[in-house]
């Protein structure tokens, strides 16, 4: 009897986890995201920049398969703004530095022609990690125009 309830509980685990991945390819694009009013800009100013080829939760999510999770409870507390018109919690964008690093110091397999980080006469990249500052700190509209 206990035999059957864990191999239960593994197929619902199991088909719980593939249905989660389905729901998150799905609703992890530009053209979902932008079914917001309050994101519309963003993603046309996003399309007319140098990460149009990137899906918004390349850049907006933890990494891992945790921050797929973190990603998508932010991404329901959205929904249910935008639906019920209730905004009492600011919405705004994380973008984890580890996502921008991931790429430009060439650790991304997806991604190899990525323009690497370079020191120059004017920025330290290297430097300007170790002293834990955000990429946004410079590069802040990057992907978006901000002040649409």
């Amino acid at each position: 009897m206990w035999k059957k309830a864990i191999l239960g509980s593994l197929i619902a685990i199991i088909g719980s986890y593939v249905l989660f991945q389905i729901a998150y390819v799905a609703t992890s694009g530009p053209s979902f995201c932008a079914k917001c009013h309050e994101v519309k800009e963003y993603v046309t100013s996003w399309q007319q920049s140098p990460h149009n080829n990137l899906n918004c939760l390349e850049c907006h999510q933890p990494r891992g398969e945790v921050g797929k999770f973190h990603a998508k409870a932010r991404g329901l507390n959205y929904v249910f703004q935008h639906y019920s018109g209730n905004f009492t919690v600011p919405t705004r964008a994380d973008v984890s530095d580890l996502n921008c690093l991931t790429c430009h110091l060439g650790d991304s397999e997806s991604y190899p022609d990525t323009i690497r980080l370079k020191n120059t006469a004017k920025v330290n990249h290297y430097e300007t990690i170790k002293k834990s500052q955000s990429c946004l700190e410079c590069h802040r509209d990057t992907a978006h125009a901000l002040d649409i």
